[in-house]
C-alpha cells in the first residue's frame, strides 16, 4: 500500500496485547462488580457503573476488531474471542458482524447504512433512544438468522449469548453478588455512556452519497475524536472512526500513525474531546 500503509496481509495482528487487554478489563470489571456489591450508598454504585460500562465499551471494541478479523491472526481464535466479548456485551457476534460490515458498505448514505436507524433522530433524542435500538437491530439480525435457517451463526450466537447469561444471571448471583447493585445499573447507565462515544461516530455530519466506495478517499462519513491517551487505550482507539472507515482491514493499533501519515491528503472532522464533540453537534441533524 501507499502513503506507508500495511495491506491486509502485511500488518501485524497486536493478537498478545488484544488478549492481555481483554483478560485484564474482565478482571477489573469482575472486581468492580465485587465493590459495588459492597456498598450501600447509590452515588458510587452509580460512578461505578459509569466506570463498568466504558469497560464493556472497551470489550465491544475488541469484539469490533474480530468482527474485522483482525483481533487474533487465527481465524478460530478470532471467532471464540470476538463472539465471548460481545455477548459480555450482550450482543450477538455473527449478528453483528452481519449489521456492522453492511454499514461499512453504505456508510452514512440516507436510507441504505443500516446503523442510521440509531441516531437519525434529534440530538436530545438519539441520546435517549440510540443504545436500545442498536441492541434491537442486533437481535432483529439474530432473529432473521433464525428465521433463514443460517444454523452455523445461530448457533454461536445462542452459545456465546448463553455463556454470558449464565455468567451474569447465574454464577453472580450463585456467588452472592447483588445484580441490583451490579447489572441493573449497568444496564441504566448504558444509554448515555454508548452515546457519548457512539454520537461522535457519525452524527452531525453530510451524508454521502448512495453508491460511494468506502474506499474514497474524498468522502468524509465519520469523525476523529482526539483524546486522552489513556482513552485511546481503553476504546482500542476507535476514536480515529473515519480513518478506520477509509482502512478497514488495519488493526486498531495502526490508526493513529494512519491518521498522522494521511491527515493532509485526506478530508478530517477532527473534533478534540468527546465533550466537545457532543457539544458542537447538538443542534445538528444527523445529517448535518
Amino acid at each position: 500500500m501507499g502513503e506507508g500503509i500495511p495491506g491486509p496481509k502485511d500488518q501485524v495482528i497486536p493478537w498478545r496485547e488484544n488478549l492481555c487487554k481483554a483478560l485484564l478489563l474482565i478482571v477489573v470489571l469482575a472486581g468492580s462488580f465485587w465493590l459495588a456489591d459492597s456498598l450501600s450508598h447509590w452515588l458510587p454504585i452509580a460512578l461505578l457503573a459509569i466506570a463498568n460500562v466504558m469497560l464493556l465499551t472497551g470489550l465491544g471494541v475488541l469484539a469490533h476488531d474480530a468482527v474485522h478479523r483482525v483481533l487474533f491472526r487465527s481465524p478460530f481464535w478470532n471467532e471464540v474471542w470476538g463472539g465471548l466479548l460481545s455477548a459480555l456485551v450482550l450482543i450477538p457476534f455473527q449478528a453483528n458482524r452481519q449489521i456492522h460490515l453492511a454499514h461499512h458498505s453504505r456508510a452514512h448514505q440516507p436510507g441504505l447504512d443500516p446503523e442510521e436507524a440509531m441516531h437519525r433522530y434529534p440530538f436530545p433524542v438519539a441520546v435517549a433512544i440510540g443504545a436500545p435500538i442498536g441492541v434491537a437491530i442486533n437481535y432483529r439480525q439474530f432473529l432473521m438468522n433464525v428465521l433463514n435457517r443460517r444454523a452455523g451463526r445461530v448457533m454461536q450466537d445462542t452459545l456465546f449469548l448463553a455463556i454470558a447469561g449464565a455468567i451474569y444471571f447465574l454464577l453472580m448471583p450463585a456467588l452472592g453478588i447483588s445484580l441490583a447493585a451490579t447489572i441493573v445499573p449497568v444496564l441504566a447507565a448504558f444509554p448515555l455512556v454508548f452515546a457519548f462515544r457512539a454520537l461522535s461516530d457519525h452524527y452531525g455530519l453530510p451524508a454521502v452519497p448512495h453508491g460511494a466506495r468506502e474506499e474514497d478517499r474524498h468522502n468524509v462519513t465519520g469523525r476523529v475524536v482526539l483524546t486522552p491517551r489513556w482513552l485511546e487505550w481503553l476504546w482500542s482507539h476507535v476514536n480515529y472512526h473515519e480513518v478506520h472507515h477509509k482502512y478497514p482491514w488495519l488493526a486498531h493499533t495502526y490508526l493513529p500513525q494512519v491518521f498522522a501519515a494521511t491527515r493532509d491528503k485526506h478530508p478530517y472532522a477532527v473534533a478534540r474531546g468527546y465533550w466537545r464533540s457532543l457539544f458542537n453537534m447538538r443542534r445538528r441533524a444527523y445529517y448535518g
